[in-house]
């Protein structure tokens, strides 16, 4: 399927989209029955911003209120980072989280939960680089943990696992896994596998009205 979803998120009443590698932005908008989805220049750190002051600003995780006039859909472009799309079934507001290795270990995690608000909150990661691909240097992984598996001076990490532990410890406790590795399914891009020749794709989830 070009466009993934989180049964989840579907559950909770959150449109929402994981997209391969072959769906385009105007295919995602159409899915998504939105007019455009909010982004920001992301810089690998640990900022979150909400979609209002999202304009011209660098960040990694993004926030839409249910409460705005115009509905808010907001989204991240990853290319072997993790998407992280995290819902408040009390509030209807939506965080998009981009987690490479440098913001799971800065706090983007926390920081896009914290943003988000208390309340009843689920999410859903995206297609991202598997432990079977993602190889770091040892010092990485002794900062992001959940290693896999060693080769010589290399390391094999589980990085949604590291997501899944942060998430956890933030108090939402229903998780889902849309499955893929970006590195070996070419259905999905990857800069690892393909440099600077690799796209990105864009996931987005949309708030929620009462």
């Amino acid at each position: 399927m070009p466009i993934l979803r989180s049964s989840l998120l579907d559950t909770a009443g959150f449109r929402h989209a994981f997209p391969s590698r072959d769906v385009s932005d105007g295919e995602l908008l159409a899915a998504l029955g939105a007019a455009r989805v909010v982004q920001v220049k992301q810089v690998h750190g640990a900022r979150a911003v909400l979609a209002t002051e999202a304009a011209g600003q660098e960040a990694d995780a993004l926030v839409g209120r249910a409460d705005e006039p115009v509905e808010v859909v907001v989204g991240v472009r990853v290319a072997d980072c993790v998407p992280i799309l995290v819902a408040n079934v009390s509030t209807g507001d939506v965080a998009a989280i981009h987690a490479g290795w440098r913001g799971v270990v800065a706090g983007v995690v926390r920081a896009g939960v914290d943003l988000l608000g208390p309340g009843e909150r689920v999410a859903a990661i995206g297609p991202c680089i598997g432990p079977c691909c993602f190889e770091v240097g040892r010092h990485v992984g002794e900062q992001l943990g959940y290693v896999v598996r060693e080769q010589g001076d290399k390391v094999y990490v589980d990085l949604r696992a590291a997501v899944r532990a942060q998430l956890a410890a933030l108090g939402v406790a229903r998780v889902e896994d849309v499955p893929g590795c970006t590195k070996h399914e070419p259905r999905f891009h990857s800069f690892r596998r393909d440099g600077a020749n690799s796209g990105r794709m864009l996931a987005a989830i949309a708030a929620r009205s009462s």
